[in-house]
C-alpha cells in the first residue's frame, strides 16, 4: 500500500486549525477533500503538528496511505495544488516506507513567534505578529528564556483541551532577539523574534511561553498569558 509524505505551507489566518471540526474550514479538511477528488477514495492524513486556529506553517508534514498510486509521484504536487485553496500549498510529495508515520518519526520541531513592539502596527504585519505597545526589555526576556531550555515538566504551559497525558518535553534552544523583516525594497520592519526548538510541544505551549516571556519583558508579575495565534509559525520539522 503506497505511503506518501507531503510538505505543506499555509497561511493559517482563515483556517480553524489543522484538525477536523464540524462546519469549520481546516487544513486537514481541505487536504482530505482534495485527496478524495484526486484518488476517488476516502483518505485520512496523519500530521506531524496539529497547528491551532490562525497558526501558520512554513513546513508542516503529513502522510497518507492509498490503495494504489495511479498518479506519478512527480505530478502529485501540481495535481493537489490545482485542487487546494491558494492559502494552502503542497511544496513537495515523496513516497516513503509503508510503516512510516510522520507524527512519530519527527525528532525536532522549530516554531517562531513574532511580536511587533510599537504604537502603530504596520498593516502588512496584522496577520503575522502580535502588537505589544509598551516597550519590552529584551534582556529580561532573554534571561527568562534560559529557564525554559532543557528537559522539564511543562504542564504549566499546557492549555486545557489538549489530549496529552505526559507533560515532559525537551527544549533544545529558546532564543529572543530583535530582527528586521524586509518585504519590499527599502522596507525595514523591526520585530521581536521568539524561536523555540524542541522534541515536541503541548497544546498551546509555545503561545503560553511567549506570553510569559512578554510578561517578563514588561516587568510584570508572572501570570498565565496566552499570546494570540496569528504571530506563530511552524518553521521546520526534522526527522
Amino acid at each position: 500500500m503506497p505511503n506518501i509524505k507531503l510538505i505543506l505551507q499555509y497561511d493559517g489566518t482563515n483556517f480553524s486549525g489543522l484538525e477536523l471540526q464540524p462546519d469549520m474550514r481546516t487544513i486537514r479538511g481541505e487536504i482530505e477533500k482534495a485527496l478524495f477528488r484526486l484518488y476517488k477514495e476516502k483518505i485520512k492524513i496523519i500530521s506531524t503538528s496539529r497547528t491551532d486556529s490562525g497558526v501558520h506553517a512554513f513546513e508542516n508534514v503529513v502522510n497518507f496511505k492509498i490503495k494504489s498510486s495511479p498518479i506519478p509521484i512527480l505530478k502529485i504536487t501540481k495535481a493537489l495544488n490545482s485542487l487546494l485553496p491558494k492559502d494552502l500549498r503542497v511544496i513537495k510529495a515523496k513516497k516513503v516506507k509503508e510503516d512510516y508515520n510522520c507524527r512519530y518519526a519527527a525528532k525536532k520541531k522549530t516554531y517562531e513567534y513574532l511580536v511587533y513592539n510599537g504604537d502603530v502596527m504596520p498593516p502588512v504585519l496584522l496577520n503575522l505578529a502580535w502588537q505589544v505597545k509598551p516597550g519590552l526589555d529584551i534582556s529580561a526576556m532573554k534571561k527568562a528564556a534560559k529557564y525554559l531550555v532543557g528537559k522539564h515538566d511543562f504542564s504549566s504551559f499546557c492549555a486545557a483541551g489538549g489530549d496529552d497525558s505526559n507533560f515532559v518535553r525537551t527544549l533544545y534552544s529558546v532564543s529572543v532577539k530583535k530582527k528586521l523583516v524586509r518585504i519590499w525594497d527599502g522596507s525595514k520592519l523591526e520585530v521581536v523574534s521568539c524561536k523555540f526548538s524542541g522534541n515536541g510541544f503541548l497544546y498551546k505551549m509555545v503561545r503560553l511561553m511567549v506570553g510569559s516571556l512578554v510578561e517578563a519583558g514588561l516587568h510584570k508579575k508572572s501570570r498565565r498569558c496566552c499570546a494570540p495565534s496569528h504571530g506563530l509559525c511552524l518553521l521546520k520539522v526534522v526527522f
